[in-house]
């Protein structure tokens, strides 16, 4: 038995990526060898445990029945291991974090990096992205993204609260006029950017207005697309203040509207409770609130 411990941990990794080379990836080994510890247990077992096809992986019954139950017996041991190593000053592990192209919030990136500075046994990946990711099916331990966060099973903290601002290129405001009401907008072109939608909302006091955008020529996935896009004149762009001050320090942008308050956006930390870093997650998620 103990000698197939290995084995039936790879096994399991295989059953929760359904694929061989996801389950490689996570492991950080070669796909070879994820094959060679399932077809030992395979063999040893006497049963086939994992039906292959060229798309997809699934379960026999028997495959279904070990997992069930080595799974619990994985989890139980990861959570004895977390609470040692919580129990312990020094951090011990590695991550995978997911976060958004530009982080509204510098102290959030200053924050991750000195934890690694004061944990020399601890090493992160950073991956910068404004697609939204599989938390289990792409491997990460914790994502970091603006939003409020869907409605799942997964750990949600907020870190901060990020302010957006309007804003456009001087060329576009000696072309189009600068706007001096909220509802002026709806007759300008705007940069529409995925996630944030075509509906404004501004407020200033007790005054509260709803803009609709209509008039649209860029659409963009990434924050610095859109932040390109304004500085070319291609219409007024909803961005963070963090990503626009240089450039309207520069004479590049222009602060649209500046009386008027957008609505703001959480900056949320997202991780999975089953995850077999959860502690280390935690203790990062930590370490960044407190840096705030």
């Amino acid at each position: 038995m103990y000698k197939h411990l290995q084995s039936i941990a790879t096994f399991i990794a295989v059953a929760e990526a359904g694929a061989f080379n996801k389950a490689a990836d996570a492991l950080g080994v070669q796909a070879s060898v994820v094959s060679h510890h399932v077809s030992k247990l395979e063999e040893h077992l006497g049963t086939t445990l994992i039906y292959r096809t060229t798309r997809k992986v699934s379960l026999s019954e028997h495959g279904r029945i070990l997992f069930e139950a080595s799974k619990k017996w994985l989890d139980g041991t990861s959570q004895a291991v977390d609470q040692i190593m919580d129990a312990q000053d020094e951090a011990i592990g590695a991550l995978n974090v997911s976060l958004p192209a530009f982080v509204p919030e510098p102290e959030v990136e200053n924050a991750i990096l000195n934890f690694i500075e004061l944990h020399p046994h601890v090493s992160i990946t950073l991956n910068y992205s404004d697609t939204l990711v599989d938390l289990v099916e792409d491997n990460f331990d914790l994502c970091i993204r603006l939003g409020n966060p869907p409605d799942s099973s997964f750990i949600a903290r907020k870190l901060a609260q990020t302010q957006h601002i309007l804003v456009a290129s001087p060329n576009f405001i000696s072309r189009h006029g600068m706007p001096q009401e909220p509802l002026q907008l709806t007759k300008l072109p705007y940069v529409s950017m995925d996630g944030l939608g075509d509906t404004l909302t501004l407020t200033r006091s007790k005054q509260k207005v709803e803009v609709h955008n209509t008039i649209c020529q860029i659409n963009t996935n990434n924050i610095y697309g859109a932040k390109a896009a304004a500085e070319n004149s291609l219409g007024i762009g909803n961005l963070p203040v963090a990503l626009c001050e240089k450039a309207i320090a520069e004479g590049k942008l222009v602060h649209i509207l500046p009386n008027w308050k957008l609505s703001s956006f959480p900056l949320i930390s997202i991780w999975p409770d089953a995850s077999r870093r959860h502690t280390l997650t935690k203790r990062l998620v930590n370490h960044i609130i407190n840096a705030l």
